[in-house]
């Protein structure tokens, strides 16, 4: 049933997204520290590296928020999709069951 497709979609998660953009800025992060602990150079040499890395980082960082931002949209659609299909339909049950009703009471008479 495609109710039950959207629902299936809706509750799994994101292709790893979220975890492996944490993953990545994580590991970015431990990277940087690490090379610049092992890799000795003068402190103008170290503050430019230091400011580099940051300046990465950041760009990488609203790379990964604008991405998460559309995947947030897209899920917000789709639930919101979903929502306006299960009212129509709960309208059209309701819709139906009261005109069955109402042939059923003029047969009856009442």
């Amino acid at each position: 049933m495609n109710n039950a497709y959207n629902n299936d979609r809706l509750n799994q998660p994101a292709n790893g997204v979220n975890g492996a953009a944490v993953g990545f800025i994580c590991g970015a992060l431990i990277g940087a520290g690490v090379a610049l602990l092992m890799a000795p150079a003068p402190g103008a040499e170290t503050r430019r590296r230091i400011g580099e890395t940051a300046r990465k980082l950041k760009n990488e960082g609203t790379e990964t928020a604008r991405g998460l931002a559309n995947q947030a949209r897209s899920t917000i659609g789709a639930i919101q999709e979903g929502v306006s299909h299960g009212v129509k339909e709960g309208r059209a049950a309701y819709m139906s069951e009261k005109d069955s009703r109402s042939v059923y009471s003029e047969r009856e008479g009442t």
